[in-house]
């Protein structure tokens, strides 16, 4: 999802009407989306109704994340989504942010060696090493870690798939990246240093350095 992301206080119990008349503050983040959506497929949903506001629930993770980007504009990637059933839920939809990045024009990666790392990335997210080593230059997957096998046997395991949060042009040939993934229990918020190279028209990845161990 995309849109504007702000913190509000709502009011809790016993009412759920105002903290100013005795009611519990329950601090929350809304995001203002920018294209109204329906709901479907829930009897607590109704599909005739649109709405443009989303309440969104932090995990450890992505908490100081949300604190940090609040009142700007950002991506949000969403797990669980739920219609609004008891007055905890302030708004339509309920969902928890699996990962947060600060919104982006995608047409900025237009003509550079962003989407070969896109592709890459989307790739390894459906665990298709083979397909995903295609972006790499040739002589690094014959074997190591960008082989074909290499990168299905690890990516394609997950319990959860890795997914790309954000990527920075740094200049023509060096990007950095953040993604996040779940290696059985292990929750992976990673980020690396990603150089490409071209070569007869076309980018590959060159070289890929994590930068926080994961």
């Amino acid at each position: 999802m995309s849109g504007h992301l702000t913190h509000r206080i709502f009011a809790g119990p016993p009412n759920f009407e105002d903290v100013q008349k005795g009611d519990a503050p329950e601090p929350g983040y809304v995001l203002k989306l920018d294209d109204p959506i329906c709901l479907t497929g829930d009897d607590f949903a109704d599909p005739e109704s649109t709405f443009d506001e989303v309440q969104l629930v932090p995990d450890e993770m992505t908490g100081k994340d949300m604190a940090r980007l609040r009142d700007t504009d950002v991506f949000v990637d969403v797990v669980k989504p739920m219609p609004a059933m008891t007055g905890h839920h302030h708004r339509p939809l309920v969902a928890w942010v699996k990962a947060i990045a600060p919104a982006r024009d995608i047409t900025e990666s237009y003509g550079t060696a962003a989407t070969t790392i896109e592709a890459f990335y989307a790739a390894l997210q459906s665990g298709d090493g083979k397909l995903a080593s295609t972006f790499v230059v040739p002589e690094k997957t014959r074997k190591g870690a960008f082989s074909p096998q290499a990168l299905s046997s690890f990516y394609g395991s997950l319990s959860e798939p890795i997914s790309l949060i954000d990527i920075h042009k740094v200049d023509e040939t060096h990007f950095s990246v953040r993604y996040r993934f779940t290696s059985g229990k292990r929750p992976c918020d990673g980020s690396a240093a990603i150089t490409t190279v071209k070569r007869d028209g076309r980018d590959f990845i060159q070289s890929i350095r994590a930068e926080n161990g994961c």
